[in-house]
């Protein structure tokens, strides 16, 4: 089935050949004739992240016949889209097989999740981020609010070979180095229930809040390998794939803190050295057009990425298990990109 495959697209790619088999327009080594071999790529990213173990409080229970809070499933923030970028450049060496680049790669997203029992005094959720000691599955909240806020930066350095497999496909295998910056911070606010009375004097309470602060920041460096495939259509289109896999040793700063009343009930700071890896997945098409006598070329592409950086969810975590196991962070989404060559 594999050889019929191959064989239909060998077909038709050099059915689609046949009038630009001699132009610059379906290649990338070199991409432009006569040029400098040097090349800037501008990428926009509307991707949105998950991370399985970011949980504030779960589903409502009845106060008076309900004596663990904790049995609920928990509630999920609802993730958003935002924007990115990625700027990149490279150079093609003179034999039009090894190439160099360099690409900086930027996304910061915000969330917020806030459930509340719309003050119904018979109904309660549990705060899954109150770490103090005392602490008993029949606590209770009536409020819920978590501001939350992702910020990843990504560097790399590497050096790929082309090879032109078949007519119609091309393989660039890479090697490099890879620097990633992890930024996670949020603050979690408790309000009703346990936390709904603190008495300041005789005759005279107030309704109190308790505040959770989460930092949660990773930096690392180390090897990254991938490889990327392009099956060339012809007239200037193609079909472009990209895998890496990414092993970063780097350093976790930690800090965790819980007040109420202008008391500290939790408090929890961490520096942790830890082998991380990342990999990543794009798919997608592209179309080049050349000008001024294929001395300059204009790609523009747009593909479907993922990227999954393995265990980031450092925190210390609830007695009772209401925070899932998953530590991993992912962000996908859409990825439109502009290269210009010269």
């Amino acid at each position: 089935m594999i050889r019929i495959l191959l064989s239909l697209m060998a077909i038709c790619s050099s059915l689609l050949f046949a009038n630009d088999s001699c132009s610059l327009i379906n290649s990338y080594n070199p991409a432009v004739k006569d040029g400098a071999n040097v090349w800037i790529n501008m990428s926009l990213l509307y991707w949105k992240p998950w991370e399985r173990a970011l949980v504030a409080t779960n589903k409502k229970s009845n106060v008076f016949i309900t004596e663990d809070f904790t049995l609920t499933p928990v509630i999920h923030p609802n993730f958003e889209w935002d924007l990115g970028f990625r700027l990149s450049s490279g150079y093609l060496f003179d034999n039009n097989h090894w190439d160099v680049e360099v690409s900086w790669e930027h996304f910061t997203s915000r969330v917020s999740d806030r459930h509340s029992t719309n003050g119904n005094p018979f109904q309660g959720m549990f705060p899954i981020w109150s770490l103090t000691d005392d602490v008993i599955s029949g606590d209770y909240v009536f409020t819920s609010d978590l501001k939350w806020k992702f910020s990843i930066n990504v560097l790399d350095l590497q050096f790929g070979r082309y090879f032109n497999t078949f007519t119609w496909l091309d393989l660039k295998p890479y090697v490099g180095l890879r620097s990633a910056w992890v930024r996670q911070h949020g603050d979690i606010d408790y309000k009703g229930g346990i936390f709904l009375i603190g008495i300041l004097g005789p005759g005279t309470s107030l309704n109190g809040t308790d505040h959770v602060k989460m930092r949660n920041n990773y930096w690392g460096i180390g090897p990254r390998i991938g490889i990327d495939p392009r099956i060339i259509l012809g007239k200037g289109f193609s079909l472009n794939a990209k895998a890496a896999i990414s092993g970063l040793y780097g350093f976790f700063k930690v800090k965790q803190t819980e007040t109420y009343l202008a008391t500290t009930r939790f408090s929890k700071h961490q520096h942790l050295n830890r082998f991380r890896a990342i990999a990543d997945f794009a798919a997608g098409a592209a179309w080049k057009k050349l000008f001024q006598n294929e001395r300059y070329g204009l790609t523009l592409s747009a593909d479907w990425e993922y990227q999954l950086f393995l265990r980031q969810f450092e925190f210390k975590k609830d007695k009772f298990g209401l925070v899932p196991g998953n530590r991993n962070l992912s962000v996908q989404g859409v990825t439109f990109s502009a290269r210009c060559d010269f």
